[in-house]
């Protein structure tokens, strides 16, 4: 030993590594992940109607809970409460998310310093309790090659067999209590919670959209849709491929208004949201000849799917929030991209040109044209559809007139004065009862019988 340096991290700078760069709410997103990707293993099929994932979380304790298979004993011991994936792993496949043998372990020690985890698979139901501060200081007595005993950190966990107490269905259950501080801090704060549902409901869209059930403290999570026009008039930019094992999907068309943080690049990795409404060189805006964007381009709505069986060939970084935009994948998918904002782009500089009607123009549009959600474009059947062009809706004002034959009327009312007009009336949403308003001082003015020209 006289002539050996002991490199090894310590168990504590290296917990402090990990978990250094994530927040809580990607801690919480990653063990959601893991349920999913239990549910990409149960229904291959994509069907996840009656799975579920449960989550309780308060300034005490964090909880969640799935009935999605959960994992068996031997991927416990051999991979689940590794740091890192071996290299005799077994591939990811069923596009799954998970792919650096991080994402649990990372999570249990960014929240707590203690943490239970609970698993049933067919005949294997396991259970891992684990006390953060005395597994730190844990050590375990080892011979050198000359035969001396030396002392190392211990890093294995221990793990006991559950037998007479069967949970309701296969799936895993995870506890953590003796929360940090931070964590007690935000679990307290309710804007806090509500965010992670609103997170959830935007990032895992397609996981809901496939039946599966996400609650956090009894409130089911709704998924979050983003809509493209599609018609006969307005046709949205198509190409679709394989390269190197990723199959990918790229849609690109117009999207409604009055919201401009919606408008932008959504990238989907095996279903994931990643990036989500970027409007930066990320995506394209502002390179090879592409300008920076711009508010009149709020309509622009551009998705990539990409999907690979293999996790590891997807460009995805450590925290799944975003993309490698170094991968050689991503160079080629970014030049796709940038040829369909090339086709769109000039649509869009188009339509100021009516000046002062261009917002009209463009709420008409999404008030005439149908809207279609992007799970629709996921899985629709493009065989009969021309590749790499967008078909544009109609830009001169006079034949616009002519086809709508209508203007939109727009006014401010007293909010209280609106909803007892609806509730009086039996009508949902503002526009309906101002056409309902509308309509009924034409009727009493004796108006609006004459043929229109």
């Amino acid at each position: 030993m006289a002539n050996i340096i002991e490199g090894s991290p310590t168990k504590q700078f290296f917990i402090d590594m990990i978990t250094r760069d994530i927040s809580i709410e990607d801690a919480i997103m990653d063990l959601i992940d893991n349920s999913i990707d239990g549910a990409n293993r149960m229904r291959p099929d994509g069907n996840y109607e009656g799975l579920q994932i449960t989550m309780k979380v308060n300034n005490d304790s964090f909880t969640i809970e799935d009935n999605c298979g959960g994992f068996s004993l031997e991927t416990a011991q051999k991979y689940a409460f590794r740091f890192g994936r071996p290299q005799n792993a077994p591939l990811e496949e069923n596009n799954s998310v998970g792919r650096f043998g991080i994402g649990m372990k990372r999570s249990l020690f960014k929240m707590g310093k203690h943490f239970v985890v609970e698993s049933q698979y067919n005949n294997d139901h396991f259970k891992v309790n684990v006390d953060v501060d005395e597994w730190s200081s844990r050590t375990k007595i080892l011979k050198d090659s000359a035969g001396v005993d030396q002392t190392y950190d211990d890093w294995d966990f221990q793990c006991e067999n559950v037998i007479g107490h069967a949970m309701p269905s296969d799936g895993t259950k995870i506890l953590i209590t003796n929360l940090n501080n931070e964590v007690k801090y935000l679990f307290d704060n309710q804007d806090f919670v509500e965010n992670i549902r609103r997170t959830v409901s935007r990032i895992l869209y397609f996981s809901i959209v496939k039946g599966i059930s996400i609650s956090i403290n009894e409130q089911t999570i709704i998924g979050k849709e983003i809509e493209l026009l599609m018609s006969d008039d307005v046709r949205p930019y198509y190409e679709e491929g394989n390269r190197d094992g990723v199959h990918y999907r790229l849609i690109a068309g117009l999207g409604k208004v009055g919201e401009p943080k919606l408008s932008g690049w959504y990238i989907f990795c095996n279903d994931r949201l990643v990036v989500e409404a970027d409007q930066t060189t990320l995506t394209g805006w502002g390179t090879g000849g592409i300008r920076q964007w711009h508010d009149e381009h709020v309509m622009f709505r551009g998705i990539l799917f990409l999907n690979a069986s293999e996790t590891i060939k997807l460009p995805l970084t450590t925290t799944k929030k975003g993309i490698d935009a170094t991968s050689t994948l991503y160079q080629v998918m970014l030049v796709k991209m940038r040829n369909a904002m090339l086709q769109i782009i000039p649509f869009l500089s188009s339509i100021t040109k009516l000046k002062g009607d261009a917002n009209d123009y463009r709420l008409s549009l999404v008030d005439s044209l149908e809207r279609k959600e992007i799970s629709y474009f996921k899985s629709y059947d493009f065989a009969d559809y021309t590749q790499k062009k967008f078909v544009a809706p109609v830009i001169s004002a006079r034949t616009w007139n002519k086809q709508f034959k209508t203007t939109r009327i727009s006014y401010d009312a007293d909010t209280l004065l609106v909803e007892k007009a609806k509730s009086v009336s039996g009508v949902h949403s503002n526009k309906d009862i101002g056409l309902l308003t509308f309509n009924t001082y034409i009727k009493m003015q004796g108006i609006g019988n004459e043929e229109r020209k």
